[in-house]
C-alpha cells in the first residue's frame, strides 16, 4: 500500500513537471521574457495540407489588440459600434467568460478601427489601452473594474495618427503607459493596483512602440521608441538616462525595442531601417552608442525576433534574416507581403498579412519552408500567440484556435 501511494505520488510529481515544462503563459505583450519566443516543446514538427486542427473560431469585433493567456483564460480587445471593449475567453472551447466596455470606438478608416494594444495580465489584474487612450485596470476573474483612467481627459493627450497602440506593461508595483503627453508627461508610471500616479517624465511625441525593460551593469532602464527618438528613463522616477533621434515618417515608431545583453537592435518601416547600439552603465551612467545602421531590416508593424545571433522579421514585405552582430543579409524572401511572426520548438510561425500562416524551420542559411496554408481571407495584423500548445490567430473579424501540440 505505501508502495501504491509512493508511485502515485512519483507519477503526479512527474506528471506537473511534464506540464509545466510544456505549458507556458503568455501573459503580455511578445510573450513570458517579452522576445516574442516561446519555449514550449513537442510541437507539430509538420502541419496537414489545411493546417492543424482548428479548436474554435469565435466572432470578434474590429482591432489589432494581440492575445494574452493566463492559465486556461484568454484576453484581447476588439471594437464595435458600441465601442471598445475587454474581454476574457476560456481557451479551450472559445466562449466568453466576460467582456467588459472601456472607451469609445477609435474610428480609423483604412487603417482599421478598434484597440490596438495587448492586454497584459499581473497578480489576477488585466490591464488594457483603448485605441482612444482610456487605461483600464480589471478583475481577470470577472471583469469587474478596480481603476481607471482617460488619459485624454487626465493629461491632455490626442490620440495619435494610428490611435493609441503602445501596450501597458507592469514592472514591480508599477503600470506604466506611453501618453505622448506634452510638459513632462509623455510617459506615465501609475501604482498597479491604486491606479495613484507615482511619476510622470519626458515631453516627446507618441509612438506606437511598448516599452523595454533592462538591466544594464546593473542599473534598472527602461527603454522606449517614442515619436521622434528612443530614449532610456529610470523605472523608479522616470529620470532620462538617454536618447537617440529616431525620426520614421508619420512618426510611425511601432515595433518593439530587442535587447540582448548590452546591446539594442531598433528597426522601423518606410525607409528609415534599423540599428544596433551598445549600452553601458559603468559608473552608474547609462550610456547608448550606435555600432552600426542600415535599411536591410524595415520593420513596418512588426517586431523582428532574435535567435541564436540572427534576427528572423519583415524588411517592408520581405521576410528575412539578418546576422545581429553586422547587419548583413543572410537570406529573404517573399510570399507574404507584409506579416509578423514568433518563435518556438526550432521553427518560426509566419503570420502573413493577407491570412497565409506559415511553419518555417529557423535557420540562417536558407528559408526552409515546411507548411503554409490560408488561414482566412481578412487583413491580419495581429501577431499570433501560442499558449499551452495553443496557437492563438486572429483577424479584423475572429478569433481562432488551432492545436499545436
Amino acid at each position: 500500500m505505501r508502495r501504491s501511494i509512493r508511485n502515485i505520488l512519483v507519477c503526479l510529481v512527474g506528471f506537473s513537471i511534464a506540464h509545466s515544462a510544456f505549458c507556458e503563459d503568455w501573459p503580455h505583450w511578445r510573450g513570458p521574457k517579452r522576445d516574442g519566443i516561446s519555449t514550449e516543446k513537442r510541437l507539430l514538427a509538420d502541419w496537414p495540407e489545411k493546417g492543424p486542427q482548428e479548436l474554435w473560431r469565435t466572432p470578434l469585433g474590429n482591432g489589432f489588440s494581440g492575445v494574452s493567456v493566463v492559465g486556461d483564460r484568454a484576453y484581447t480587445m476588439f471594437g464595435t459600434d458600441a465601442g471598445e471593449f475587454a474581454i476574457c475567453i476560456d481557451a479551450a472551447n472559445g466562449k466568453p467568460v466576460w467582456k467588459a466596455r472601456v472607451s469609445d470606438l477609435l474610428k480609423n478608416d483604412s487603417y482599421g478601427d478598434g484597440p490596438r494594444a495587448t492586454p497584459v495580465v499581473d497578480a489576477g489584474k488585466v490591464y488594457v489601452l483603448s485605441g482612444k487612450g482610456a487605461l483600464q485596470c480589471f478583475d481577470a476573474a470577472d471583469g469587474k473594474p478596480v481603476w481607471g483612467c482617460d488619459l485624454h481627459e487626465k493629461f491632455g493627450c490626442e490620440a495619435p495618427e494610428y490611435g493609441f497602440a503602445a501596450s501597458p506593461i507592469i514592472l514591480s508595483n508599477v503600470a506604466i503607459a506611453v501618453t505622448g503627453a506634452q510638459k513632462g508627461k509623455s510617459l506615465v508610471a501609475f501604482d498597479k493596483t491604486s491606479g495613484n500616479i507615482l511619476w510622470t517624465s519626458l515631453d516627446d511625441k507618441i509612438g506606437y512602440s511598448t516599452p523595454m525593460p533592462a538591466t544594464i551593469d546593473g542599473v534598472d532602464q527602461l527603454i522606449v521608441l517614442m515619436g521622434e527618438a528612443l530614449v532610456s528613463v529610470s523605472p523608479k522616477d522616470g529620470k532620462e538616462y538617454w536618447r537617440e533621434e529616431w525620426k520614421t515618417e508619420l512618426n510611425a515608431n511601432a515595433t518593439t525595442p530587442i535587447i540582448n545583453g548590452n546591446r539594442l537592435f531598433v528597426s522601423t518601416g518606410y525607409s528609415t531601417g534599423c540599428a544596433l547600439f551598445e549600452l553601458s552603465a559603468k559608473g552608474g551612467k547609462p550610456t547608448a552608442t550606435k555600432l552600426w545602421a542600415n535599411k536591410e531590416m524595415k520593420n513596418y508593424f512588426s517586431t523582428s525576433v532574435l535567435l541564436d545571433g540572427f534576427l528572423y522579421g519583415f524588411n517592408n514585405t520581405k521576410l528575412t534574416c539578418l546576422d545581429f552582430s553586422t547587419g548583413k543579409t543572410k537570406w529573404k524572401t517573399g510570399g507574404f507581403n507584409r506579416g509578423s511572426l514568433i518563435a518556438a520548438d526550432g521553427k518560426l510561425i509566419v503570420l502573413g498579412e493577407a491570412g497565409a500562416l506559415a511553419l518555417v524551420e529557423i535557420s540562417s542559411k536558407s528559408y526552409k519552408e515546411l507548411a503554409k496554408f490560408q488561414f482566412c481571407d481578412e487583413r491580419t495584423w495581429t501577431v499570433p500567440t501560442l499558449s499551452g500548445g495553443r496557437l492563438f490567430v486572429r483577424n479584423e473579424k475572429e478569433l481562432a484556435c488551432l492545436k499545436l501540440k
